[in-house]
């Protein structure tokens, strides 16, 4: 019986250091969504302002020669601002399933805890 228990004890001492861990990178991924969703916003408001820029300078400029480089200077922010949509929706897409896997990962420690909890107190 003391081995059982000993065995039991030990497995359980396991199962909560590993759910500490997990607990501890739910911790950290749900802090880089949180920076994920300032970058998000601050890639906004950038746009916003990018956009305003080009505005300006699409008033101020004439000749044919100036807006060739006007729609070359928009295609360029459009471009960039794909990539960055792009990255920024991967980078998500990428922490809410890593997200996912850890919470998996806690529900499978706390019932194999509370089934050795179930055979400790037998």
């Amino acid at each position: 019986m003391d081995s059982t228990h000993s065995r039991l004890e030990q497995q359980l001492q396991q199962v909560k250091k590993a759910q500490d861990v997990l607990q501890d990178n739910l911790g950290q991924t749900k802090r880089k969504q949180v920076e994920q969703e300032w970058l998000e916003e601050d890639n906004h408001q950038l746009e916003m302002e990018k956009q305003g820029l080009l505005d300006f300078l699409r008033g101020g400029w004439q000749g044919e020669e100036a807006n060739g480089f006007h729609r070359y200077l928009e295609e360029q922010q459009h471009e960039e601002a794909m990539a960055w949509r792009k990255d920024l929706s991967e980078k998500r897409v990428h922490l809410e399933e890593e997200a996912r896997t850890t919470r998996a990962e806690m529900h499978d420690i706390e019932t194999k805890q509370a089934s050795l909890r179930k055979e400790w107190n037998q």
